[in-house]
C-alpha cells in the first residue's frame, strides 16, 4: 500500500494543477511545503504527519479524481521513514547582551503555553523581551526576575542554571523586613553616606521631610511613612517611587515644577525639548524663560541647540541671544536646555551632572536616545505634558 508522503508527492507534483484548482490555497500551500520537507533528508515531525492527514481528510470530497486513493492510504496510515524528532529545548541561565552586560536568557523549543506563561510575566518583570523568532528571550539581570523566572519556569522542566538556583534560594532566605531596616535613614549610620549627604546639600541648608524622601533613591535608603503625601507639587515629586514622574501641564505649569525643585535643592537643572514635537520650540522657550525669571533664575543658562533661519528659526535664535542664552556648560551652569535624542558631544567632556531634568511635551516619554540615556544618571526625571508618556499608559492599561 502506498504511503501517505508518497501519496502527497503524488498529489503535488503528478496531480498538482488540478489539486491546487480543487483545494483552498492555505490548505494548498502547506501540502506543497509539507512535500518540500519530506523530499529532504530532515523529513517531518509527528505534527506534521497528523496536519497533512486532516488536510487530506477533510479535502478528499473535493478531489474526486484521488478520493478513493486519499481514502485507502489514511485508513491505515504508514510512512516511509521514521517522523523527525524535535529536540525539546527549556534552559534558563545567564548570558550577556551585545554590551557584554548580564542578562537572564530562556533558551526554548516553541511552544504555546510557555509563551503565555512569559507573556503574563511580561506585566511584573523588569525588561523581558523576545527574540523575533520567538525561541529565545531576555530580562534584566535583577533579584525580582529571578525569583519570578525561577517559580514560573521549574514547573515547566526547564534547565536552570545551578548559578539561578543558589541566588533563588539565598534570595529566598532573605528576610524583607531585616533587609530594608538596614537601609532606614535613621539607621544608617556609615561615614560615606552622612559625607555624601552633607557634599550635596552642605551644611546651612535646612533639611525638611520632602528633601528627605526626595533623596532617598538618589542614596538608596527607605523613610519612614511621609507626612502629607501629594498634597501639593512638591511632595508629588519628592515621594516619587521611582526616577521618573509624570506632571500633568493642564494642572501645573512649568514655573511651579521648577519651584518645587528648587524647594528640593535641584539645581542645576537639564531641560529636554522634544525633537517630535518640532513646532513648540519657540513657544516652550518663552515659556521656560518666563518660569525661570518667575523663580529669580536670570543667568548662567545655556541653550545648546539652534534651528535653521526660517520665520520661527530666526525668532527662537534672536531670542537666545537677547536674553544671553549662550553660557558655556560648566560646573556652575544652572540650567542647559538641549533637543531630545541630540546631545552635544561636550556634555559628556565636562564634570558638569544635572540634579533633575525637566522633558517638555514628551510623548514618547524620555526613554530613546543619546539625550535618554545621559538623563539616566539623574535620579529626578520630570515628564511635563498634557498625558502621561505613551509607554506608562500601556503600563496603567497592562494592569487594568
Amino acid at each position: 500500500m502506498k504511503t501517505v508522503d508518497k501519496l502527497l508527492i503524488s498529489i503535488t507534483t503528478e496531480h498538482k494543477d488540478y489539486v491546487k484548482a480543487s483545494l483552498p490555497k492555505k490548505e494548498f500551500d502547506i501540502l506543497i511545503n509539507l512535500s518540500i520537507s519530506i523530499n529532504n533528508h530532515f523529513f517531518i515531525t509527528e505534527n506534521q504527519g497528523r496536519l497533512l492527514i486532516k488536510i487530506l481528510r477533510e479535502n478528499q470530497k473535493k478531489i474526486l479524481d484521488l478520493a478513493v486513493e486519499i481514502n485507502e492510504v489514511i485508513s491505515t496510515p504508514t510512512w516511509s521513514k521514521p517522523f523527525r524528532q524535535v529536540e525539546q529545548v527549556r534552559k534558563f541561565y545567564v548570558g550577556t547582551d551585545e554590551n557584554k552586560d548580564s542578562r537572564l536568557c530562556i533558551d526554548m523549543t516553541f511552544s504555546q503555553e510557555i509563551r503565555k506563561v512569559l507573556a503574563e510575566l511580561e506585566k511584573s518583570l523588569d525588561h523581558l523581551t523576545m527574540t523575533i523568532n520567538g525561541k529565545k528571550w531576555t530580562a534584566d539581570y535583577t533579584e525580582k526576575n529571578i525569583v519570578k523566572l525561577v517559580e514560573a519556569l521549574t514547573p515547566l522542566n526547564f534547565e536552570i542554571d545551578e548559578i539561578l538556583k543558589n541566588h533563588y534560594f539565598t534570595i529566598k532566605s532573605w528576610s524583607e523586613n531585616e533587609v530594608k531596616n538596614q537601609f532606614v535613614i535613621t539607621n544608617i549610620e556609615h561615614k560615606n553616606f552622612i559625607k555624601h549627604i552633607v557634599d550635596d546639600l552642605g551644611t546651612e541648608t535646612p533639611i525638611d521631610q520632602n528633601i528627605i524622601n526626595d533623596r532617598s533613591i538618589r542614596y538608596q535608603y527607605f523613610t519612614e511613612n511621609p507626612t502629607n503625601f501629594g498634597e501639593n507639587l512638591p511632595e508629588i515629586i519628592a515621594n516619587r517611587n521611582k526616577s521618573r514622574v509624570w506632571v500633568d501641564k493642564n494642572q501645573h505649569d512649568v514655573s511651579e515644577v521648577i519651584n518645587s525643585l528648587c524647594q528640593l535643592k535641584r539645581l542645576p537643572m537639564l531641560i529636554v525639548f522634544d525633537s517630535i514635537v518640532n513646532n513648540k520650540y519657540f513657544e516652550n522657550l518663552q515659556i521656560l524663560s518666563d518660569a525661570l525669571e518667575k523663580n529669580g533664575i536670570f543667568e548662567k543658562i545655556g541653550v545648546y541647540f539652534r534651528l535653521p533661519n526660517d520665520d520661527t528659526g530666526k525668532k527662537f535664535n534672536q531670542f537666545i541671544a537677547t536674553k544671553e542664552y549662550n553660557y558655556q556648560l560648566v560646573g556652575d551652569t544652572n540650567v542647559a536646555v538641549v533637543m531630545s535624542g541630540k546631545l552635544p558631544k561636550f556634555f559628556l567632556k565636562t564634570d558638569w551632572k544635572p540634579m533633575s531634568v525637566i522633558a517638555f511635551d514628551t510623548r514618547m516619554g524620555l526613554r530613546h536616545g543619546k539625550t535618554a540615556v545621559y538623563s539616566n544618571c539623574c535620579d529626578c526625571i520630570v515628564e511635563w505634558s498634557d498625558e502621561p508618556p505613551l509607554i506608562e499608559q500601556r503600563i496603567i492599561k497592562a494592569w487594568r
